[in-house]
C-alpha cells in the first residue's frame, strides 16, 4: 500500500512562526541603531574646521543607506527618533539643548520629501536635494529658535546664510554618496 504524505504548506507554517513580526522588530531596531551610531560618530569626531553641518556627510550617509533597505515608509524618522533618544539622555555631551527636537524635525521633511513624490525615490539626484534641504533644516529652526528665545548657537557665528549653505552642500554630499552606495550593493547583491 502506499504511503500517502503531504508536505507542509507554507502558508500554515508561517502561522505558527510570526517571522514576519520578527523581522519588523529587527529592522526597527536596526533603524534606531543606524540613528544611534550616526549621532554617537557626530559626538566623537568633533574636528575643529570651522566649516558648520560638515557632519552631515556621515549622518546622511548613514540615514540614506539604511532608507535604501527599508521597508518602511518612516524609514528615515525612525533613525532620527534613535539618534534623538541618544541626544535626549545627553550621554554625549552635545550643549545644544533644542538638538533633538531638530533631528526629529530632520527626519520628518526627510520621509516627507521622500515619500511625497514616489516617483522620484529611487533617483539619486532627488535624493541627493532631499538630504541637502533636510540638513539645511538644522540652521533654520536654530535661526528661529535664536530669534523667538534669544538661546545663542556657535554656528551662527559666521552669520546665517553660510552655516545653511554649508549645511546644505554637507546634507547634498552625504546623500549622493549614501545613494550610489545603496545601488551599487543592490546591483551587487542581484
Amino acid at each position: 500500500m502506499k504511503n500517502i504524505t503531504t508536505g507542509v504548506l507554507q502558508r500554515s507554517l508561517s502561522k505558527v512562526l510570526p517571522n514576519k513580526t520578527i523581522a519588523t522588530i529587527v529592522e526597527v531596531l536596526f533603524l534606531f541603531l543606524i540613528g544611534m551610531l550616526a549621532v554617537t560618530l557626530h559626538a566623537k569626531l568633533r574636528i575643529p574646521m570651522g566649516i558648520p553641518g560638515k557632519h552631515g556627510v556621515l549622518f546622511m550617509f548613514l540615514l540614506i543607506s539604511a532608507y535604501s533597505f527599508s521597508k518602511f515608509r518612516f524609514a528615515t524618522l525612525i533613525s532620527c527618533a534613535g539618534a534623538s533618544i541618544l541626544l535626549f539622555t545627553n550621554v554625549l555631551a552635545f550643549d545644544d539643548p533644542f538638538m533633538v527636537y531638530e533631528y526629529m524635525a530632520l527626519g520628518f521633511v526627510m520621509d516627507l520629501l521622500l515619500n511625497g513624490v514616489p516617483r522620484l525615490q529611487s533617483k539619486v539626484w532627488f535624493i541627493a536635494i532631499v538630504c541637502g534641504i533636510s540638513w539645511m533644516i538644522i540652521p533654520l529652526s536654530r535661526e528661529i529658535i535664536h530669534l523667538t528665545t534669544g538661546f545663542y548657537f556657535n554656528s551662527l557665528l559666521k552669520g546665517f546664510f553660510i552655516p545653511v549653505m554649508t549645511h546644505f552642500a554637507a546634507g547634498f554630499t552625504g546623500g549622493i554618496l549614501g545613494a550610489f552606495a545603496a545601488k551599487g550593493i543592490k546591483s551587487s547583491l542581484n
